[in-house]
């Protein structure tokens, strides 16, 4: 099972420890789909391709997930405005690896993929491992806002980790989850 914290607007949430890698793949090897996410808000109605909210913690359906990713034909993208790094890192795997056509901003979309750093407020005097970033994707709205949260990816690493890797590496296990090539 993949834990993932939750966003800076609910930061107060106490989140269970994460389990080692190896477990991680171990699971998803044997097939595992369900996959929890740290809340981050109520869910607006449940539905099955849609993470499901329990003690503070979403579960989704990796199944579900991969029919929604291959079904999409269109999505959007969402980072800091002035992101344009994270945007065209995440655009080519979109683009290039998925065979999806980015659409611009209010067009209708069939996913949303919202990339976005998880920064630790204050000083961390931790030795150990925070979150960095986070890969969300939800189903949309017509009007193409977002919708029901349908996956969410974090990457925890070392603080001082520069942005730009933080991307990279999230967007890379992202792919691993989905052996995407």
């Amino acid at each position: 099972m993949l834990l993932l914290r939750p966003d800076p607007v609910n930061s107060a949430l106490r989140q269970p420890a994460r389990p080692p890698l190896w477990l991680l793949g171990t699971l998803f090897l044997l097939g595992w789909p369900q996959v929890p996410a740290s809340a981050q808000s109520a869910p607006e109605a449940a539905e099955p391709t849609a993470c499901t909210l329990k003690n503070h913690l979403y579960t989704c359906d990796a199944a579900a997930f991969q029919k929604a990713l291959t079904d999409a034909k269109t999505v959007a993208v969402e980072t800091h405005s002035v992101d344009k790094l994270a945007q065209a890192q995440l655009k080519d795997l979109l683009i290039k690896k998925l065979a999806k056509t980015v659409v611009p901003d209010g067009a209708p979309t069939d996913l949303v993929f919202l990339l976005i750093p998880l920064g630790a407020e204050g000083m961390s005097v931790s030795p150990g491992e925070t979150d960095l970033g986070t890969l969300r994707v939800y189903s949309a709205n017509p009007d193409g806002t977002r919708a029901r949260l349908l996956w969410a990816e974090t990457y925890a690493g070392q603080q001082d980790l520069p942005w730009p890797a933080t991307v990279h590496t999230l967007i890379a296990q992202f792919q691993a989850h989905f052996h995407i090539k």
